[in-house]
């Protein structure tokens, strides 16, 4: 024997006696040692041959397949032919006996076998049923449906994949009609579901000799027509969903399937609104409601959005915000979307106006010391819902026409005390009183400095301007410019700008000067102390200054950046060095200064400036943003803020100037260029101040971006 072949060649032996298979055992140690791995397998297949010869013994008699030789047999454990009964169950076993092939591994079967009838583990292939692997038993199991002779031939093969030895039989199954007898159902009618577009198909599974009729209900009315074993609803709707079940009839009886039900559903489709959220305006403290009908297959997902952002568990198709505040106002949306796709529904601004209050003064109208005939402003501000009107006095009476936030005397000769009421309708208050004091003469306050405490990121220039003369001026002028980083670390600054870099540059182009290190010397020293600037560290820290003693009237920019092109912090000034006695009614003044500077979104850029004198000076601060497009400069401020300290109280603020005729007025005559029109959000400021130390603060509550901060002396 070869000891090569696969272990299940060796129970073709389990025909043998027992007692010469002991024999075998004894005499064959290596065989002893594989069969004796293989004790549990043996006696299994053994026990199923046995229980599968056991019903053919029952019998009295192994029932061979036509064709098998004498040595080696196909029997079966029924009487051959066998006999089968439309809609009985049937089984039959068959084996192999002999010396030839006695384990079949693997079997085919000729697709010939009665409807209803296959092979257990048998799979088709082509006109033949395949069983591989088997455990050396064909059974052929079923319900025959259709009466007849069906003659089959069966091949049991050594090993699996129909290989080896093999033994083959013909024989033949004898399948009668089943005899008379009332329907009985032997397969349900099953529930579906189904898109609406697409066919359903209901059926039963039955015997009954005679054939039955049919009749198919839904919801327990007949459906015309429907009489057959199969009911077909094509191109079915919503309308075909439902209940259903049929009824089996014949001449010996009836019986009623159970109920199938049927569910169609629409066909898929992305998500439409049939109504829209609304916009609308409600008061601080109140309500605002939305809501929106949105539709589609299956029922989209909603979500609510406030500017485009979403609204964290806002999914319902009504969203209520109660007790809102004037930061809820915005644009809403909703989004639908399911698996066919997504749409967001067309906005709805909700305007939140302030709850009604009285008014209130956010900033008073400043006492004044100005020459006869000076051209003079005063300003207040007041807050208060609805907006307030305004109507200044003088001496406790009513100035005909003065009713804006600002009063503009262009050619001031009345003395007195100054006071504006601010009135809505829900009050009035008046502003505190402001005394304006009229000189027969004498010089108005001049611009005197003009600093940016800033930080820059690398490589960035800030550039300041100026511009040095004034009318009825001749002469030159001195001027101190300065860019500390260093010298702020004693002050308390972190992270300063370490080698700041001035230059002084004409209009035109010609540079005047430049400074890297100021090296401390005597005449920079000797002018900070003039001018109240405070010192540097050191002779030799890295601050930056020039002074230059003698320039001619005209414009000029000074340009500070780091040498290394590194960031950090740092602050730029310029000084009208002229010392306070020698300036004459002709000595030229700085008429205007001015800073250019990209501003960071959630910061500001303060600009200070000092008025030197003893009377008032009247002033045009601007605070350009969408104005500087017209000159090309790109991602400027889209609506600066203005604010005006004096210290730290607020005295004035401009949001968008809004087209005032003094205004327009005012930049005219200091040669300022026109900004875009009423409507842009640039802000302006027109006040007469006294002299002193202001501060103007520019912020972009819509954003930053670059600005450019100007202030401008009025003659």
């Amino acid at each position: 024997m070869d000891l090569h072949r696969p272990i299940l060649y060796l129970f073709r032996w389990l025909n043998v006696s027992g007692g010469l298979l002991v024999v075998l055992l004894q005499r064959t140690p290596a065989l002893r040692n594989v069969l004796a791995t293989q004790n549990e397998t043996v006696a299994r297949i053994g026990s199923l041959l046995r229980a599968t010869l056991a019903p053919a013994a029952a019998l009295g008699a192994v029932h061979t397949l036509a064709g098998a030789t004498n040595s080696t047999q196909l029997v079966a454990n029924v009487a051959l032919p066998a006999k089968a009964t439309v809609g009985q169950p049937f089984s039959m076993s068959v084996v192999i006996t002999g010396k030839g092939v006695s384990f079949a591994q693997s079997w085919d079967v000729t697709n010939t076998l009665p409807p209803g009838i296959t092979p257990q583990g048998g799979a088709a292939s082509g006109n033949t049923y395949v069983v591989n692997p088997s455990n050396g038993l064909l059974i052929l199991t079923g319900t025959p449906t259709t009466p007849g002779t069906y003659t089959f031939t069966a091949s049991g093969y050594q090993y699996v994949n129909r290989t080896g030895p093999v033994t083959t039989g013909t024989t033949s199954i004898v399948v009668a009609a089943a005899p008379n007898a009332a329907p009985a159902i032997t397969r349900q009618p099953a529930a579906q579901i189904i898109n609406a577009g697409n066919d359903a198909t209901l059926t039963v599974g039955y015997t009954a000799n005679p054939a039955p009729a049919f009749q198919w209900a839904k919801e327990g009315v007949p459906i015309a027509g429907a009489t057959s074993a199969n009911l077909t609803l094509a191109n079915a709707s919503a309308a075909d969903s439902g209940a259903y079940a049929v009824t089996l009839t014949n001449s010996l009886g009836s019986t009623k399937s159970t109920v199938a039900q049927l569910t169609v559903s629409a066909a898929p489709a992305a998500p439409t609104f049939s109504a829209a959220p609304q916009s609308q305006i409600t008061t601080a403290g109140g309500a605002a409601i939305f809501t929106t009908e949105a539709s589609g297959v299956p029922s989209p997902a909603l979500q609510w959005l406030r500017d485009g952002t979403t609204i964290a568990g806002a999914t319902a198709s009504t969203l209520i915000l109660n007790d809102v505040q004037l930061g809820d106002g915005g644009l809403y949306s909703v989004v639908a979307r399911n698996a066919s796709g997504s749409v967001t529904s067309p906005v709805a601004r909700l305007t939140v106006n302030a709850a009604a209050a009285a008014p209130a003064f956010t900033f008073q109208p400043t006492a004044l010391t100005a020459t006869r005939g000076s051209f003079v402003v005063l300003g207040a501000g007041a807050t208060g819902t609805p907006s307030p009107s305004y109507q200044w006095q003088r001496d406790g009476a009513n100035l005909p026409g003065a009713t804006n936030p600002t009063l503009v005397l262009r050619n001031a000769t009345e003395a007195g005390v100054y006071t504006v009421v601010a009135t809505n309708s829900s009050g009035s208050v008046a502003s505190e009183p402001a005394a304006l004091t009229l000189l027969a003469s004498g010089a108005a306050s001049r611009l005197v400095n003009l600093s940016i405490l800033s930080l820059l990121a690398p490589g960035e220039t800030m550039t300041l301007g100026t511009v040095l003369g004034g009318a009825g001026t001749g002469g030159t002028k001195a001027l101190l410019v300065r860019a500390a980083g260093p010298s702020l670390t004693p002050l308390g600054v972190d992270g300063v700008l370490p080698d700041p870099n001035v230059a002084l540059v004409r209009s035109g182009g010609a540079t005047v000067a430049i400074n890297d290190d100021w090296s401390g010397t005597t005449a920079l020293n000797t002018c900070f102390a003039q001018v109240g600037a405070f010192g540097f560290v050191s002779a030799t820290s890295k601050d930056a200054a020039l002074l230059e003693s003698a320039l001619p009237a005209g414009g000029y920019t000074i340009q500070v950046r780091d040498n290394g092109a590194v960031s950090g912090t740092v602050i730029a000034e310029l000084y009208d060095a002229t010392p306070a006695a020698a300036v004459t009614a002709t000595t030229p003044r700085l008429v205007n200064v001015s800073v250019l500077k990209q501003i960071a979104t959630g910061t500001s850029l303060t600009t200070g400036f000092v008025l030197g004198g003893t009377t008032a000076r009247t002033v045009l601060i601007r605070a350009i943003g969408p104005g500087l497009a017209q000159f090309g400069v790109g991602g400027v401020m889209a609506d600066p803020l203005l604010t005006l300290f004096r210290g730290t109280t607020k005295i004035a603020e401009n949001d968008n100037w809004g087209g005032a005729p003094e205004l327009t007025e005012a930049g005219n005559s200091v040669g300022a260029f026109a900004v875009a029109g009423a409507d842009s959000k640039d802000a302006i400021l027109l006040l007469t101040l006294p002299a002193g130390t202001y501060s103007a603060q520019v912020s972009g509550p819509a954003g930053g971006g670059a600005a450019l901060v100007e202030i401008y002396e009025i003659p």
